[in-house]
């Protein structure tokens, strides 16, 4: 799969990014869920199924290794 096809994706499925990336689905699919994948998100719905969001520019940018991230640290809940 090339970027262009990824870019011309209204919506990117699990699958598709999988085979783009060259990577296993259910790893596209924990990432996103432990929102550890910068290209996505990933929201349990209240029937416990879930349901993905990946934007095919942030994919691509992955990818290419040119997406810029700023992290910032997590806030402890007070004690």
């Amino acid at each position: 799969m090339q970027d262009t096809e990824i870019l011309s994706c209204d919506k990117v499925t699990i699958e598709a990014a999988a085979k783009y990336l060259n990577a296993d689905p259910q790893y596209i699919r924990l990432g996103l869920q432990q929102n550890r994948l910068p290209y996505g998100n990933a929201v349990k719905n209240p029937g416990g199924r879930w349901s993905y969001h990946i934007s095919p520019g942030l994919l691509v940018a992955y990818k290419r290794g040119t997406l810029s991230m700023m992290l910032q640290p997590v806030e402890q809940p007070a004690s």
